[in-house]
């Protein structure tokens, strides 16, 4: 995987030689990884995006129950979060 800063995006021909070489480039803004460029054909775009946001989720998902398993809520205090979630969307 070969890393990229935001700046070099303007370089296209690079750009698209990099990632059809790498296939993945993470992009970097202040030195910092923000994003991910993957190389993909035209016919999995779609099945491509599901299985991208399905793994964000499952990383998402780990990093709550790593949380959670180092501060446990009681259960007063799941109600009293989910009663406020609820309230600031509207809901009863």
């Amino acid at each position: 995987m070969n890393y990229l800063a935001v700046k070099d995006l303007k370089k296209t021909r690079e750009l698209w030689n990099n990632l059809e070489t790498e296939k993945e480039l993470i992009i970097t803004r202040d030195g910092k990884p923000s994003a991910i460029l993957v190389s993909i054909t035209p016919e999995i775009v779609e099945e491509s995006l599901i299985e991208i946001r399905k793994a964000l989720f499952s990383i998402s998902l780990g990093n709550t129950r790593m949380k959670g398993s180092l501060k446990p809520m009681t259960y007063e205090e799941i109600e009293s979060v989910t009663a406020e979630s609820r309230k600031s969307r509207g809901m009863k």
